[in-house]
């Protein structure tokens, strides 16, 4: 059962960047691709038989609830127009995140996150604001958003947008520890 919903997950993540790749011009930069290549190779990882910690599977899952909930927040609801966008956004922005959480909550029962892991998780978001700060000129505009105004960055509102991120990912990822732990708890008789 473990293994199928594996293969299925990562079968919606590589459809998914199918599509972006086919869709978008140059989806590589974008925080939803970049989670759902980590999310690809940490599934392949596991299908292959190999072990991970906590703190590994806990990062990637905390990556897919963050591209899920700012999807949720932030994107009009993907049309039923169809078409690679369409796909794409649906399995990208979607079902992979939701897949994610089932992981998270279903298998691997053993693995207990620690306290301090959502303050780790944050390695890679920061890496990636960086990325959008010293690349943001560069990048089109639908992925700097409002952060470029005539093509400056306006410092106040990257910091702010960054720190509401950052506050974000640590919240989401208590509550993924949180959650984590009701499923691993045993039953009361």
């Amino acid at each position: 059962m473990r293994a199928m919903w594996r293969i299925l997950l990562v079968a919606a993540a590589v459809g998914g960047l199918v599509c972006a790749t086919i869709a978008l011009q140059n989806p590589w930069v974008t925080f939803t691709v970049q989670s759902n290549i980590v999310l690809t190779l940490y599934y392949l990882w596991r299908l292959l038989g190999r072990e991970t910690s906590a703190t590994v599977k806990g990062a990637v899952t905390l990556y897919l609830v963050i591209t899920g909930t700012v999807a949720f927040l932030a994107l009009p609801l993907p049309d039923l127009g169809g078409g690679a966008r369409h796909w794409g956004n649906l399995l990208l922005h979607c079902v992979t995140p939701v897949m994610a959480i089932v992981d998270w909550v279903a298998f691997d029962r053993s693995l207990r996150p620690g306290w301090s892991d959502p303050l780790k998780w944050l390695a890679f978001p920061l890496a990636y604001a960086v990325l959008v700060l010293v690349a943001a000129p560069a990048l089109p505009r639908r992925m700097a958003r409002r952060y470029l105004h005539d093509d400056v960055l306006v410092w106040t509102d990257y910091a702010l947008a960054a720190l509401a991120f950052v506050a974000l990912f640590v919240a989401a990822g208590y509550a993924l520890i949180g959650l984590h732990r009701l499923a691993t708890r045993p039953l009361a008789n």
